[in-house]
């Protein structure tokens, strides 16, 4: 099967093959998110399938969360990051920009970099530029070609650390410091204490949910002709050909999400392969719930369902439960940090009934990602006594998300079965369908739930 994607023909066993260096490994990254500093050369060889890594020692939670980031598992964290021993007649090296590797002149925003990066992200940040990629989001940024893509060097800086409150922080932190260390002590003889990190505790590395921010993808257009009379067979068939192209975007997030590439390739293919459509729901909920509050169906910028849309043959029921989705994400004001957590636990929400390859290692990333909701909750409500409640809330919606693409999934067979309807599928989604099919009907699926029914 082939599908064109930027003027090359690609075989679609496609969730294997895209030639897609995930983000978070493109640039050396300090202790606190667990990255070595050869995190990109191990990407360039992972989906050989003889180089997942794994993780030589576990951290405690405790230390984990003293970095305000849990360890991402199948990553190393224990690589020396000191240079190397080897006396050199000329002295020691010199340090480089964690951004575009020239020389660095200091600590900038709580990051090693030159001068010329300190003066763009600052200028960035304070500009608020909405910067674009004219790739694909993955252009060298060194010295020389810095300049070249705003985008992907504003990225860079975030996945360093950089953050425009660390010189505040840091200010502030050396003039109460002496005062604290009583205090501190006497605190930590406490054993409630031991178990709450200080609130403020200087974040001064990415959090996950700052690196999923970087890649979400971006909204397509489905190129529906609005000026043609609308039919339920021309709006299906452009939503599939849409969809084609939200798998393919998808397949390039997910392996982008840090930690899932550790996870052996037939694992990251089956997941791809349950989770699409929970994925494309997810999402279209969200945008539905944004420009709409909920009300109408936003497929994209040029396609969005309205009521007289909805009421076409065979539209209305598909369509009444993917609006259910974006009524919940508006009663329950979902921030845009928690959605990016949820969306992608629904990438985790689906597994073959025998298990995964590498299931341990599932069940670790799984469990970060979850905790990494838990943070986003508490960075909406504060240390709030209902942190609990909207947890439960939140991972109720997750739950129903499986009932929702059920039936999605029922009528997507049905259609792609009855040949009479002439619904046009491109060849990926035909691929994933055709594979789906059999596994569905042989219940060879066991839904990862937090509630019992």
């Amino acid at each position: 099967m082939a599908e064109q994607l930027r003027g090359k023909t690609r075989c679609v066993s496609c969730i294997s093959t895209l030639d897609y260096v995930p983000v978070w490994r493109s640039v050396p990254v300090e202790r606190g998110l667990g990255l070595h500093r050869n995190a990109q050369a191990e990407a360039e060889g992972e989906l050989t399938g003889s180089n997942s890594s794994t993780l030589a020692a576990k951290s405690s939670p405790a230390v984990a969360q003293s970095y305000f980031l849990p360890a991402i598992p199948g990553v190393r964290s224990d690589v020396s990051s000191s240079p190397s021993t080897t006396s050199t007649a000329t002295g020691p090296p010199p340090k480089l920009c964690l951004v575009c590797s020239d020389e660095a002149s200091g600590c900038h925003y709580g990051v090693l970099t030159c001068g010329s990066c300190k003066v763009f992200f600052k200028r960035a940040v304070e500009g608020q530029h909405n910067y674009l990629c004219a790739g694909r989001n993955d252009c060298i940024i060194d010295k020389i070609r810095r300049k070249n893509c705003p985008a992907c060097r504003y990225r860079k800086c975030l996945q360093a650390g950089m953050n425009l409150e660390a010189r505040k922080t840091k200010k502030k932190i050396k003039g109460i410091q002496q005062s604290n260390v009583t205090a501190a002590r006497e605190a930590s003889e406490s054993p409630v204490s031991k178990s709450i990190v200080p609130a403020s505790l200087p974040q001064l590395t990415p959090t996950l949910v700052s690196l999923l921010e970087v890649i979400e993808p971006e909204v397509l257009y489905s190129g529906y002709d609005s000026t043609l009379p609308d039919s339920t067979w021309r709006i299906m068939s452009t939503l599939n050909m849409l969809g084609g192209r939200q798998v393919v975007a998808a397949v390039k997030w997910a392996k982008a999400i840090p930690g899932f590439r550790n996870l052996h390739l037939d694992d990251q293919m089956t997941l791809l392969q349950y989770s699409w459509m929970f994925l494309m729901a997810f999402a279209l909920g969200w945008r539905s719930y944004k420009q709409s509050n909920g009300n109408l169906l936003c497929f994209a910028p040029d396609l969005i369902i309205n009521e007289q849309r909805m009421n076409l043959p065979c539209m209305y029921d598909q369509c009444k439960h993917m609006l259910m989705v974006a009524n919940e994400l508006s009663r329950l004001q979902v921030s845009y940090e928690e959605y990016l957590c949820m969306k992608t636990l629904l990438l985790l929400s689906t597994i073959p009934k025998e298990g995964l390859k590498s299931q341990a290692l599932f069940d670790e990333i799984r469990m970060t990602y979850i905790k990494e909701l838990g943070k986003a909750i508490v960075k909406r409500e504060g240390n709030s006594s209902q942190n609990w409640q909207r947890f439960y809330q939140l991972t109720k919606l997750l739950d129903s998300m499986h009932d929702v693409v059920e039936n999605l999934l029922s009528f997507c067979f049905q259609t792609f079965l009855d040949k009479s309807m002439s619904i046009e599928f491109p060849e990926m989604l035909a691929e994933i369908i055709s594979n789906q099919i059999p596994k569905y009907s042989n219940g060879n699926i066991k839904k990862l739930l937090f509630h019992q029914k």
